[in-house]
């Protein structure tokens, strides 16, 4: 007798603006959603962990030529601000680079994970794995209409 085993599995958009995009990592989807907007000519991300249910806030510094930029966390609500800042580079949906006013199909992050590991560190000395979003790439999976 055979055994069959169904995964959920996330459904990918091909593009996407980048102020209409949610991303999810390539692994651990269902962990890590981060999700962007645009408030005039400023960029936002809200990158929210599943397991913690906490939503950290990022203002996000791009080079418009590039598609290449920077995310800097803000203070919560609480006035707790985790001090993250880590590079990026948008891509489409090819994996080649693009720019914001292109289709994005892809961010791949520098060193999420090791900005939240030692975010995590400042917090205690010894956090769960699964409280750090990994680095690399994140693939758009949803794109929001205006």
């Amino acid at each position: 007798m055979a055994g069959l085993t169904l995964s959920p599995v996330m459904a990918e958009a091909a593009a996407c603006r980048l102020d209409q995009a949610t991303f999810r990592p390539k692994l651990a989807q269902e962990a890590y959603v981060l999700r962007s907007s645009r408030n005039g000519d400023v960029f936002k991300f809200d990158l929210s962990i599943q397991r913690t249910s906490e939503t950290f806030r990022f203002h996000v510094e791009i080079d418009e030529r590039t598609g290449e930029g920077t995310i800097i966390s803000v203070s919560d609500g609480a006035g707790r601000d985790p001090r993250i800042k880590t590079g990026f580079r948008l891509l489409n949906a090819n994996g080649r680079k693009t720019t914001p006013q292109g289709e994005i199909g892809q961010i791949s992050f520098l060193d999420l994970g090791r900005g939240f590991i030692d975010f995590r560190l400042r917090e205690r000395p010894q956090p769960e794995p699964y409280t750090a979003p990994p680095s690399g790439l994140w693939k758009v999976t949803e794109c929001q209409a205006t």
